[in-house]
């Protein structure tokens, strides 16, 4: 049988050249045997022909397998054993050098891929895994996969894994589908998972492809956030339009019936002035028949709350023009900062008037800055909703919002202050992920602050952070530069 840690024109070499050592060999012997037998040919007389042959062959045995050992056939396995040696080494490397080339290509792979053995133990995890999942290979190998899942979903693996195990049968092996992941830090994230078993050297393994959507998830909710918005300012920029024009009609109207009931009260008075004593009682009686004097008095009254609830509906008609104009290819424009507020302020009032009061300290140096008006509006409107939450879980009383506005170097800072619950120490590097939400169910989506980090910080360029105290209250900053430079 051919060895095949040794190729075959070795195999060859090594057996012509032990064919030649034996032929020497054994002529050598021959030779020695036949100068024996000439010195011993006076005693060899008395033996048989048949014993003669025997004693050539035992003699040439005992010369030459000394010699054939020690001149072909050890010198032959020496070198057999060597070549083995350095064959093994040669497959060794070659074994090695396929791994690390098969462990290179794995690394570079942007999705993170790990192996586990049929007991969930993780075998191998690649660098992109690293990355995604904030563990490194030897703080994760030999841990159970189930580490790298949500408590909800870890509890339950291993029962998945058995049952494929008894029964052969799954849903999900070659499939793709959502799931989620946790991070070494604890954070839950979404990911598009695909797993396969796999057998090597009769042992069976599973793999999974792992993709952290993270981005795409905040990109499809800012898509959808933008729809929503984009409908509803061109239905509030509608409506808008739609009354504006009769409460103008109204509040001419008010201002004309009010100048009407001065110049009433005035003549009134006039005619009672110019009546005789005899006139003056039946004007009296008729005064009081028809409540005049109550009249008189509450009517400017009415008219005057008639024009201030005229004057509040304008004010929140153009903050819905203000909030609702939308560039339609999303360009950067030219704002009244303060504008912009007061609008944000006005559109979310009946989040906060029966909660908190609201202050405002506008610095007079702050004025027009450049931006994307759509998108700054809903980072306003979101943290004011959010403060009148945080007062309302509180449950203090009325609370406060203050609003303040200044310079700082080349940019301008907006501070929004709420004397709210507060954001606990444990979950404040939590606030700004995707869908992290600590409100109840229908109060909250885990969207707001996410979409506003990424609208102030990668849209803006600017600075969105926050200073927060357990039950005194939070601080958010907004940093904007004054012009935004161009993206390309």
């Amino acid at each position: 049988m051919s060895n095949p840690l040794l190729p075959e024109p070795t195999l060859k070499r090594n057996f012509i050249s032990s064919l030649l050592i034996i032929s020497a060999v054994i002529g050598i012997s021959e030779a020695l045997v036949m100068l024996l037998l000439d010195a011993l040919r006076p005693w060899l007389i008395l033996l048989t022909p048949m014993q003669n042959a025997a004693l050539d062959a035992a003699l040439l045995t005992c010369l030459s397998a000394p010699l054939l050992w020690r001149l072909a056939l050890r010198p032959l396995v020496k070198r057999i054993a060597s070549e083995q040696a350095r064959a093994a080494d040669q497959v060794r490397l070659n074994s090695e050098l396929r791994t690390a080339q098969f462990n290179a290509i794995l690394d570079t792979f942007p999705s993170a891929i790990i192996t586990i053995d049929k007991t969930g133990i993780v075998q191998r995890f690649n660098k992109a895994a690293e990355r995604v999942f904030g563990y490194s290979i030897g703080e994760i190998a030999g841990q159970n996969i189930s580490c790298l899942m949500p408590s909800a979903i870890a509890a339950q693996h291993d029962g998945y894994l058995q049952r494929y195990l008894s029964t052969q049968e799954s849903t999900i092996l070659g499939n793709r589908r959502e799931v989620e992941g946790q991070r070494k830090n604890g954070d839950i994230f979404p990911a598009l998972l695909r797993v396969n078993s796999m057998k090597i050297d009769g042992e069976l393994f599973f793999f999974g492809v792992i993709d952290d959507i993270s981005e795409t998830k905040t990109l499809q909710a800012q898509l959808v956030q933008a729809q929503k918005l984009e409908a509803i300012g061109q239905l509030a920029s509608g409506v808008a339009h739609e009354i504006n024009t009769p409460i103008q009609y109204i509040g001419d109207n008010l201002s004309a019936l009010h100048d009407n009931v001065a110049d009433i009260i005035v003549y009134q008075q006039a005619l009672h002035d110019l009546a005789d004593d005899t006139l003056k009682p039946q004007l009296a009686a008729l005064a009081e028949k028809y409540d005049l004097a109550f009249i008189l008095e509450d009517s400017p009254k009415a008219i005057q709350q008639a024009q201030e609830g005229v004057e509040r509906v304008a004010e929140i008609v153009k903050a819905m023009k203000t909030f609702s104009h939308i560039e339609q290819n999303q360009n950067k424009q030219v704002i009244d900062l303060h504008e912009a507020i007061k609008g944000a302020l006005t559109i979310s009032r009946n989040s906060y008037k029966y909660i908190a009061e609201i202050e405002t300290d506008f610095c007079s140096d702050v004025g027009m800055i450049e931006c994307y008006a759509n998108e700054l509006n809903q980072v306003f409107l979101n943290l004011l909703i959010n403060a009148a939450h945080a007062i309302e879980e509180k449950q203090a009383g009325m609370g406060l919002i203050r609003i303040s506005t200044r310079n700082v170097d080349d940019m301008v800072e907006i501070l929004i202050q709420d004397s709210g619950a507060g954001i606990p120490a444990d979950i404040q590097e939590k606030v700004f992920n995707l869908f992290f939400t600590t409100k109840e169910v229908g109060k909250g989506t885990g969207q707001g602050l996410s979409l506003s980090h990424s609208i102030v910080v990668e849209k803006h360029c600017g600075k969105l952070f926050f200073e927060s105290s357990a039950g005194e209250g939070t601080t958010f900053h907004i940093q904007l530069p004054l012009k935004l430079e161009d993206r390309h």
